[in-house]
């Protein structure tokens, strides 16, 4: 029965994935897909599966449920907490218009530049700055279709290229403002803001160069291209309708574009590595931001029931981020134990050792794996959730601390997303442009697979 149990696991495991793709609710899939294997577990012969902080309730049925009780418990004590914050302040920002005024203040210098191409990988580069601050790869897209889109528009660019750059800006997910990285982080036992300084961004800045030049010459080929066969490329939207949303967003005060960046400014500097003797984690410079964003609000708006309307935005977004990332966190860390308990981790394990992968190998192995699961349900972040709670097992069993495998999976998981048709961002932007989704990729599957084969590169050159 032990021999077979791995691959009676895989083939609950391949239903899992065949159920995700065809769009079942995602939290649903993996809670059954966890108990099934945990239930198969059992049945092999597995009976320790509990955690430390969990006690056997007498019954080994009811015991599969104090596990995900136990696993939850964990999950929301620590990087769900962190989520929970994080989601309730990018909820805030967005209800007082301070994200949005962000991106109109951080928009002005690209207004200079006049060589199209120049100009579309400055946007791609700038876009993906923003992620520092704003974690919605679809909210992201929309802000800078209002911004600078009309720009990139009126220097000579297709509407189609400029489509195209801005649904992919968001190729990496930064901690501490993305829960998902922050989730990534703890996994590997990092600080978030040790995982962003020391690893993200050594790593982030070839790889978004790399996808800036790859971006300029895949949309000049394929502009001059389609311009060739007299083929459109994309229909130019109503761009005074677009310049009268920018003007409206740039009603709100200029002040307001500095509270998003509140959280991290205070984290860089109250942190191990710069100010040891006071350091702040993500939930308590979240809150600090809050706060200090709520005193601003109410001295600037002048309005003091509105003010604390608005407030409440924080807590409605916490609400929302629990049902949505942080109940996934929940199932995704079930099912996870459940691949740990009929032996799939350590039969990969087995199997990267047999066929001399090694770390850097295992790494590139999994975050294909991610990446192909991220293209076929546009979702990143249950692709990533579902595998990425086995890494410290298997780093434990390769004798490394994880991260470069962590970095690499979690990468993949962001990058990858604009190469899918049914990516959200890809949808909604796609439909921005009047053009079919899978038109849309081709101009961005080549500067993904280019940024991703980068990120390999300099992830196994830095830290492999």
């Amino acid at each position: 029965m032990q021999s077979i149990l791995p691959w009676l696991g895989v083939v609950i495991l391949i239903l899992t994935g065949w159920a995700i793709i065809k769009k079942y609710q995602v939290n649903m899939v993996l809670f059954l897909g966890g108990l099934l294997l945990n239930i198969l577990a059992v049945v092999g012969g597995v009976s320790d599966f509990l955690p430390k902080n969990a006690s056997p309730t007498g019954f080994i049925g009811f015991d599969l449920f104090e596990l995900l009780r136990a696993i939850s418990r964990t999950q929301v004590a620590g990087v769900g907490f962190i989520i929970l914050i994080s989601g309730g302040f990018a909820a805030y920002m967005q209800a007082v218009g301070a994200s949005d005024r962000f991106v109109t203040v951080c928009a002005k210098p690209l207004s200079h530049l006049k060589n199209p191409y120049l100009i579309l990988a400055a946007v791609f580069i700038f876009g993906h700055c923003l992620g520092l601050v704003i974690t919605s790869a679809a909210g992201l897209a929309m802000l800078m279709v209002v911004t600078v889109y009309p720009l990139i528009i009126r220097v000579g660019c297709s509407s189609l290229a400029a489509a195209a750059v801005i649904a992919s800006v968001l190729a990496i997910g930064y901690a501490p403002a993305s829960g998902v990285a922050c989730m990534a982080a703890e996994l590997v036992h990092l600080d978030p803001m040790q995982y962003l300084v020391s690893y993200q961004l050594p790593m982030a800045v070839p790889t978004i160069l790399a996808m800036a030049v790859a971006h300029v010459v895949t949309q000049y080929w394929f502009d001059k291209k389609d311009r060739l066969a007299g083929k459109s490329v994309g229909e130019v939207a109503d761009l005074s309708e677009l310049e009268n949303k920018r003007l409206s967003l740039e009603k709100t005060p200029v002040i307001y574009a500095v509270m998003p960046i509140i959280p991290i400014v205070l984290l860089l500097i109250f942190n191990k590595m710069v100010y040891k003797t006071v350091t702040l984690n993500v939930a308590t410079a979240m809150f600090i931001a809050w706060i200090v964003s709520f005193a601003i609000d109410l001295v600037v708006r002048r309005d003091a029931r509105k003010s604390f309307e608005l407030s409440f935005a924080m807590f409605k977004g916490m609400g929302n981020i629990l049902s949505s990332t942080v109940g996934l966190i929940f199932v995704a860390a079930f099912f996870a134990k459940g691949l740990q308990n009929v032996g799939i981790v350590t039969m990969l394990i087995d199997f990267a050792k047999d066929a001399g992968l090694g770390v850097t190998g295992s790494g590139v192995v999994l975050s294909a794996v991610i990446g192909v699961v991220t293209v076929l349900t546009g979702s990143g972040v249950a692709a990533f959730t579902s595998l990425a709670h086995i890494i410290p097992n298997v780093a434990q069993q390769l004798n490394t601390d994880g991260i470069t495998i962590m970095l690499m999976m979690h990468t993949a998981s962001e990058m990858l997303r604009a190469m899918s048709p049914v990516a959200g961002v890809i949808i909604i932007v796609a439909g921005f442009a009047k053009v079919n989704p899978l038109t849309m990729i081709r101009r961005t599957i080549v500067p993904c697979l280019v940024g991703y084969v980068v990120m390999l590169v300099s992830v196994t050159l830095m830290f492999g």
